[in-house]
């Protein structure tokens, strides 16, 4: 039977992808005004991305802290600019970096971008099941309309383990004092959510916000999800049947 529903939360509760071009557009706007030459004019979000696409790999298993690996990008994106036009660290790069990185967060929160059937879901599950977040992602519910929500969140940073490890899993599974057959996962990424929900014990329940809900296993993954889903209007029924199966 299940009784929890744990959500992953970029692009399953909300639009993080928008935010976090929104987000990477005005550190960019801010870079340029702090550092203006061609260099900086030429930067897109795409460029700053990149960057900390390629830090966090590099730190893979050390550094997890999603603050401090945003600082590292912008260091990164500083030392490219470096190199571009020949000038040297006069000790403002860290201070910069610093700057650059509390703006893309405040900007990043400053819109919650919650998908339209989000709250609307969750008001209809919380009477029957006990909710929770379970995220790879390190945005603050309170901080964007879903204060009261969960009874447990869970960050992977503050566990220096991520998903799909089942270890992140257990955790939550710990703090509801649940079994995993009474747990469920609602999320977007196959390997993440649906493999790492699987091979912890639980159920997985697969939303596919951009597709037409066909899913295909990540590569080296027998795992499949409980249920595909397109929109959260069809999780109450998924999980009702769950339940009984």
């Amino acid at each position: 039977m299940i009784e929890a529903v744990l959500f992953d939360g970029d692009q399953t509760l909300w639009d993080f992808e928008r935010v976090m071009r929104e987000a990477l557009d005005a550190a960019a706007a801010q870079l340029r005004a702090a550092r203006p030459g061609p260099f900086a004019d030429d930067q897109t979000w795409e460029d700053l991305s990149r960057d900390r696409h390629d830090v966090g790999a590099e730190l893979d298993g050390v550094e997890y802290n999603l603050a401090r690996l945003r600082t590292l990008a912008f260091a990164r994106t500083l030392e490219r600019l470096r190199a571009a036009d020949g000038s040297t660290d006069d000790g403002s790069d860290r201070a910069l970096a610093d700057a650059l990185a509390a703006s893309y967060f405040a900007h990043r929160d400053r819109d919650p971008a919650l998908f339209d059937d989000t709250l609307p879901c969750l008001d209809t599950l919380r009477p029957d099941y006990r909710l929770g977040l379970l995220s790879n992602g390190s945005r603050l519910p309170e901080a964007i309309g879903l204060g009261g929500y969960f009874e447990s969140v869970v960050f992977a940073q503050d566990h220096n383990v991520a998903k799909p490890d089942v270890r992140l899993f257990e955790v939550s599974r710990r703090q509801l004092g649940l079994p995993p057959a009474a747990c469920v996962l609602v999320g977007d990424h196959p390997l993440n959510d649906v493999a790492g929900a699987k091979r912890a014990g639980w159920s997985a329940v697969w939303i596919d916000r951009s597709g037409d809900g066909t899913y295909t296993p990540p590569d080296g993954c027998d795992e499949e999800p409980d249920a595909v889903i397109t929109s959260f209007v069809q999780l109450p029924q998924v999980l009702r049947r769950l339940g009984v199966d």
